[in-house]
């Protein structure tokens, strides 16, 4: 049995589901609201927590979950039968609902990212969201405007 440690769960890789037929993967991406930096760092392991729970419980396999100040990615094996959306909708408000009820609110914003991962990429996939890190906020440097020319023949 193959093991892998990603953000300190321990997910099963050689479970029932993962010796199965379909292998259908998609990275998952959704901002929070306004794209603000609304999760503190103390938070991000509890939304990675409910968001891996409610995969599992969705009947999806979660791969690899990470949670920045901005938004959160997931990358999820999922069955043929399942939408994309209704998951991803399903994770959105579950997170939300959850995390209000324990008293830290958190807010996503509208819509959500979808790229589908061949099998051959997954570990690639993988070690690209875990490397992920915040975005630097970049402070807009007032600089002059050129002045526009004007070209007549």
């Amino acid at each position: 049995m193959r093991t892998g440690r990603i953000l300190g769960v321990m997910l099963n890789t050689d479970s029932a589901s993962a010796r199965s037929a379909h292998r259908l993967y998609v990275h998952l991406l959704w901002p929070t609201l306004g794209r603000l930096p609304l999760i503190p760092q103390a938070v991000r392991g509890v939304v990675e927590g409910h968001l891996i729970a409610l995969c599992r419980r969705l009947d999806a396999e979660p791969l690899c979950v990470r949670v920045l100040a901005d938004r959160a990615h997931a990358l999820v094996r999922f069955k043929p039968n399942h939408s994309v959306g209704r998951l991803v909708s399903h994770l959105k408000t579950g997170s939300e609902e959850a995390l209000a009820a324990a008293g830290r609110p958190v807010r996503w914003g509208r819509g959500y990212a979808a790229r589908t991962v061949g099998a051959g990429e997954v570990r690639r996939a993988r070690r690209r969201i875990v490397s992920l890190r915040d975005r630097r906020l970049k402070r807009r440097r007032s600089r002059p405007v050129p002045a526009r020319r004007t070209y007549v023949r």
